[in-house]
């Protein structure tokens, strides 16, 4: 397979500050250095970040590239590195286009709390374009059989593994409650359940689709919160005293003003989602129940190996958390169909 440079590259980029101001530019090709590896970009999903960048900047250093949950293809390796990748792999990335490799975090894997960490999308440019160039230590090879546009939503299912296996004791034989059925919501309902815990995901009435994909993947428990008392059913499983942990994957306004009623005493919650108001969170109450309030930020190398894992051994399944497959020049239609809660994946050159 023989590689040929690219004077340019097609990329999604928010080429200035505030809202909007993104469009599929030519932008000069990344240039491969040592240490790195150039990858043919396959496919990117979009998460709310992306959308938070397009909407209101995100207060990002302009122009950017966007896009970071990445899969493709390896099309060249610099000559000083040396890996068990090859030229042809296709590979999903971490997010991590720098870390120090000398800190505290660093010397002990914990990358995503680096403090001179620069992540794809964000502080450098991203994945959403012909090409990337990544420090080779961050590429995992994909499991055969699953496809790129899959391969893609490693990244997100890696952070649901940070938060519930990384973040979390041992769920095995206890019951906890998954809040919020979007993608994130939906790979920490199907990592918990992996883990053997019994998993209530909640939602409400307009995520019944969903809620019945959860089912279909085998997921113990869905509750429509608009129709069932979510404390009352998870009491019903828990002889009334509550669930181990709750993971809020959600990020509503007040949803986490009503998480303690649905936790034991002594229980954990574990924020993933962002919120765009803050939330008021009753001291007293966490102070009296001596309930965990416990952030999950990102993911770690660790993530990526057992998010793959999981996936190779089939106790995960990504393809259906993809809701929409569109080509790149479709990204205005990807970006209406993340605002109504659907997972799209964004096909910069579609698999043969």
């Amino acid at each position: 397979m023989c590689w040929v440079a690219w004077p340019f590259v097609r990329a999604l980029v928010k080429f200035a500050p505030g809202p909007g101001n993104v469009a599929v530019r030519e932008v000069p090709a990344p240039e491969l250095t040592a240490g790195k590896v150039l990858i043919d970009v396959a496919a990117v999903a979009i998460c709310g970040t992306d959308r938070s960048a397009i909407a209101k900047g995100h207060g990002m250093t302009t122009p950017r590239t966007l896009g970071h949950e990445v899969a493709g293809v390896i099309a060249e390796i610099a000559p000083d590195v040396e890996t068990p990748l090859a030229v042809g792999d296709r590979v999903t990335v971490e997010t991590d286009a720098y870390r120090c490799g000398r800190c505290e975090y660093c010397r002990k894997e914990e990358y995503n709390r680096c403090p001179y960490r620069l992540g794809i999308g964000t502080t450098v440019d991203g994945g959403l374009a012909d090409q990337l160039v990544m420090p080779a230590e961050t590429l995992h090879k994909l499991p055969d059989g699953l496809s790129l546009a899959a391969g893609a939503l490693c990244e997100p299912l890696a952070v649901a593994v940070h938060a519930v296996i990384e973040q979390s004791p041992s769920l095995a034989g206890e019951v906890v409650v998954v809040i919020g059925p979007g993608a994130i919501g939906m790979l920490c309902a199907q990592v918990a359940h992996a883990v053997g815990a019994t998993v209530v995901l909640v939602g409400r009435s307009r995520h019944a689709d969903k809620l019945a994909l959860a089912e279909r993947l085998g997921i113990h428990h869905t509750v429509d919160s608009e129709t069932t008392d979510v404390a009352e059913f998870v009491g019903s499983l828990t002889d009334g005293y509550g669930a181990h942990s709750v993971f809020e994957c959600s990020g509503a306004p007040g949803v986490l003003e009503g998480v303690p009623p649905l936790l034991r005493k002594g229980g954990r919650i574990v924020l993933l989602a962002f919120f765009h108001e803050p939330p008021a969170v009753d001291v007293e109450t966490l102070l009296n129940q001596e309930l965990e309030l416990v952030g999950s930020r990102g993911k770690r190398a660790s993530s990526f190996r057992t998010a793959l894992r999981l996936v190779e051994s089939g106790q995960i399944d990504l393809e259906p958390v993809i809701g929409a497959r569109l080509p790149l020049d479709e990204w205005e239609k990807g970006i209406e169909l993340v605002a109504q809660g659907v997972k799209v994946v964004l096909e910069v050159r579609p698999e043969p």
